[in-house]
């Protein structure tokens, strides 16, 4: 996805303000001393800050202190400059000019106990002293192997090479460096702006909620209601009665898919409708589906992708005793504070509340197995993993940004939520083209299917599923893809992506917890464990088997070491690079046979020799053997079939 970089567009106000300074006349007015954290300025008002004077605009904060070139103030000449009347110009003083000196070079005499940094490697603590570029540094703020040590930056403070007792300024939280200062950060408020409590952030007016009624934010609106198909009205899809079926031997059932299982057919019963079409009874169309979606491998993963009703989801708090167990697992290694620090920059909607709802949706995910696996560290993994792709799809990417407040890039996660220059009244494009046989079973609404969510899920054909993942409704998220951005499904999607098997490819969660195991297909083409298996999942047609590491690729790999460092994960041995992987193919391990598609094999007994059946294929089409009754509808839309129940009379669509 194309992004947007806001470092760029903060440089360019930045030169823009600077050469309207230029322009700036001697302000008339007494300027008022600017003190960090306490002086509060409207757009207009001039300060003086550092023996400087400053004009501010775009609403600085108390914490934005006042410095040329900067996004909130433009330097002017303070009042006290005033302009004297010309004097007639005395004859200069000729003074003997002081002798040339020249400079010291660089510091070399380093003592043997300074460990000379290198980029990308060296790990240090608050108060180590480093030698970098002839220079020695004391390391504040946790520093990551990746910033380089620097004058005046976040991360370091220069030293005496020959002292290396200076201890470095430390602050206590919730308080941080700035300027040489331990003061308490500013807050971010709903509206973009920063403020130095909560308290003090503007006033958001309130939302009118799809009942008519007003909230301070759309998560505080009733949850919408659902009519139900007999006209009922409950708060969620879940709670609408079942209305029974009948089946084929005259029993009823909650679903088609409950049954009882009849003999299954070696030949369809093949009648004409007098039309031109054909009759096939429906008992043979589930006996056979439920033949042929038995088994070990369909109850490995259907296990790995069922699903918790919504109202359970909603229901989940951060700390909340009756939390699933898979809820409290995640809770364990990433907590409220934890999740803060990971993502001080994202999208308000982006919150830890919401990221606890997304795995309790999912109870594989970060799940207690029972056959000697390692449980939290495969939890652990697995957040790492998810985290490091966050950083790529979703971060702010801008390393020496003002808005990123110090915060190195793999820190930077989840900066956006919709795809950028991409709005929701935006129905034009390529994201709602819905054509062939993706566009008639997952149709558009009139809606733009672009990137949403953690994961920027785009196109119809991954709204749809996801969608019946979540409502059981496909049409639910065709409708209004909206609620991937505004609800809990922003960082669900992700979840749903990672614990999905996508044929050929694996799910995510079968490469990081063993399940999937490379076969010699696999290996041949240099997939293996570890995470560069899961950038080839994610977006190897575009970052892997270039021969080299790709610039994307290189960042994810930056960014999970930084994580998983963070985690104290072991990731010795782990092949993290997809440089030499070939993409998945239909002869590796992942390519599991779990879509429907047009059997072409042939049939003595039947109209035209045709078969008049389905089979199992290891790529995706319109039918997904995990929705009950696709069989059938592959079976009638290839071979132009009408289902009929046990009196042969024709049942409706």
């Amino acid at each position: 996805m194309l992004r947007s970089n806001p470092a760029k567009k903060v440089a360019f106000i930045t030169l823009l303000s600077a050469s309207m300074g230029l322009f700036t006349a001697n302000v008339a007015a007494q300027e008022q001393p600017f003190e960090l954290g306490v002086t509060k300025v409207s757009n207009g008002d001039v300060v003086s800050y550092q023996g400087e004077c400053f004009k501010a605009k775009n609403s600085p904060g108390a914490w934005e202190a006042p410095k040329s070139g900067s996004w909130f103030w433009v330097q002017v000449t303070c009042s006290n400059d005033t302009v004297e009347p010309p004097v007639a110009p005395e004859p200069p003083v000729v003074e003997p000019e002081p002798p040339v000196t020249e400079p010291e070079p660089p510091t070399t005499d380093i003592p043997p106990d300074v460990t000379p940094f290198v980029l990308g490697e060296t790990r240090v603590a608050n108060g180590d002293v480093v030698s970098y570029q002839q220079q020695c540094y004391i390391a504040q703020n946790n520093p990551g192997v990746w910033e380089a040590p620097k004058a005046n930056s976040w991360f370091w403070k220069s030293t005496n090479c020959g002292s290396t007792t200076e201890p470095p300024l430390t602050c206590t939280l919730p308080e941080v460096l700035i300027d040489n200062q331990c003061v308490i950060p500013p807050v971010e408020c709903p509206d973009g702006s920063s403020a130095a409590t909560a308290e003090e952030c503007p006033v958001i007016p309130p939302v009118t909620c799809p009942d008519g009624s007003t909230a301070d934010s759309v998560e505080l609106c009733p949850p919408a209601k659902v009519v139900c198909d007999d006209g009922s009205v409950v708060d969620d899809i879940a709670q609408c009665p079942v209305t029974p079926v009948t089946c084929p031997d005259g029993s009823t059932a909650n679903s088609v898919a409950d049954c009882p299982v009849t003999e299954v057919p070696t030949s369809m019963t093949v009648t004409s409708d007098g039309k031109g079409g054909y009759l096939i009874p429906r008992a043979e169309f589930v006996a056979i589906e439920k033949s042929l979606t038995s088994g070990e491998l369909f109850d490995l993963v259907r296990s790995d992708t069922v699903t918790l009703d919504n109202a359970s989801v909603e229901a989940v708090l951060p700390l909340r005793a009756a939390n699933p167990e898979n809820v409290k697992r995640a809770e364990s290694i990433v907590d409220e504070a934890l999740w803060e620090f990971l993502f001080p920059i994202r999208n308000p909607a982006y919150t830890y509340n919401r990221f606890l709802q997304a795995i309790a949706k999912f109870p594989a995910f970060c799940r207690t197995y029972t056959d000697g696996r390692d449980s939290l560290a495969i939890c652990k993994r697995s957040l790492a993993t998810m985290f490091a792709h966050f950083v790529q799809e979703t971060g702010a990417h801008a390393p020496n940004w003002e808005g990123a407040l110090g915060n190195p890039e793999w820190r930077q996660g989840l900066y956006y939520v919709r795809e950028v220059y991409k709005s929701e009244s935006d129905t034009t494009g390529p994201y709602n083209k819905c054509t062939g046989w993706a566009g008639e079973r997952w149709p558009c609404a009139n809606k733009s299917y672009f990137g949403r969510g953690a994961k920027q899920l785009s196109w119809n054909y991954n709204y749809g599923p996801f969608s019946e993942a979540m409502f059981g409704d496909k049409m639910v998220l065709l409708e209004k893809p909206e609620l991937v951005a505004d609800t809990w499904l922003n960082l669900a999607s992700a979840v749903f992506f990672y614990v999905y098997p996508q044929p050929p490819k694996p799910s995510m969660l079968h490469v990081i917890d063993g399940t999937w195991q490379p076969n010699a297909a696999d290996k041949a083409n240099g997939i293996e464990h570890g995470f560069g298996s899961t950038i080839q999942i994610i977006n190897g047609a575009f970052e892997c088997g270039k021969g080299s590491t790709t610039a994307q690729a290189k960042a994810r790999i930056a960014y999970y070491k930084e994580i998983t460092s963070y985690l104290n994960l072991d990731i010795s041995g782990e092949k993290l690079d997809c440089a030499d992987m070939k993409a998945f193919d239909t002869a590796g391990a992942g390519a599991l046979e779990v879509y429907w598609d047009k059997d072409w094999g042939w049939d003595a007994n039947t109209p035209g020799n045709h078969s008049f059946k389905c089979k199992l294929v290891g790529y995706q089409t319109a039918y997904s053997a995990w929705s009950a009754g696709d069989y059938e509808l592959c079976v009638e839309d290839n071979f132009n079939v009408q289902a009929t129940d046990a009196n042969g009379e024709i049942i409706p669509k």
